[in-house]
């Protein structure tokens, strides 16, 4: 396959969500050796003048995963500016998402995104849901694409690792429901999320925007609403670092 016009106009479509076909744009090297060896890469593309060391990992794994393989000059790869950065190492990768049943039928603890637009913020809680072994993300309405390239690169890639289910609000709440899952909400003013003595084994942890904060279907699904103390002149904490607090003390406890 060569990076023509045609395959770059493609990309582009993917890239900003404007295409039907259900695939995601990935690029660098350490995401897309990661996406090699989780098998679900339909389609990898290498600049020509690639280091030979690089180009021959990444075609072998492709080869062995029978992923075809294209090429392009850099120059191709740069006409790609403005939607992905010429790093000469780019893939397509399929859409991950499975079903709430899929996500919540696995052990916990889970994390619930709801209408965290921000794509930096959700890579973000992505990299602190493996961290602490999150067994799944409930992806509500508003709440940007995991699998979408800002995300992607934020997570490291690990959005394609972390099992997550969409859904809307309303919909994650009878999940959550149905399966007997204690939804707890994180939002500023809840109980001190540091003197929290026990953790529900089957704990899903709702988190909003840091403005708008939660959807009302999210905070009425909660049973309790836990916090972070802030100092008096703060009046927030950027979603995924108080989701990374959160769980750094809630998960830790409950993965015992």
């Amino acid at each position: 396959m060569i990076l023509g016009r045609a395959q770059r106009a493609r990309i582009q479509q993917i890239a900003r969500g404007r295409s039907d076909e259900p695939l995601r744009v990935l690029e660098g090297a350490k995401a897309v050796r990661d996406a090699l060896d989780a098998g679900v890469v339909e389609e990898l593309w290498l600049r020509r003048d690639l280091e030979d060391a690089l180009g021959a990992d990444l075609g072998g794994r492709a080869l062995r995963g029978d992923v075809p393989v294209g090429e392009g000059d850099a120059r191709d790869f740069e006409r790609l500016g403005g939607t992905v950065s010429p790093q000469g190492v780019l893939a397509l990768v399929r859409d991950t998402a499975t079903g709430l049943d899929d996500v919540l039928d696995a052990d916990g603890p889970w994390l619930w995104l709801d209408g965290l637009q921000d794509p930096g913020n959700v890579g973000a809680v992505v990299r602190v849901a493996a961290a602490f072994g999150v067994a799944g993300l409930l992806v509500g309405e508003g709440t940007a694409d995991p699998l979408g390239l800002k995300a992607l690169r934020a997570s490291a890639g690990l959005a394609l690792a972390v099992p997550f289910a969409r859904g809307s609000a309303a919909d994650i709440a009878r999940a959550c429901e149905a399966r007997g899952r204690t939804v707890w909400a994180l939002e500023t003013g809840g109980d001190d999320v540091l003197a929290v003595a026990e953790t529900p084994p089957g704990l899903v942890l709702a988190v909003g925007a840091e403005g708008p904060g939660l959807s009302d279907a999210a905070r009425r699904a909660a049973s309790r609403l836990v916090g972070i103390p802030l100092a008096p002149r703060v009046d927030s904490l950027n979603a995924a670092v108080a989701v990374g607090i959160a769980a750094a003390h809630l998960f830790r406890k409950a993965l015992r």
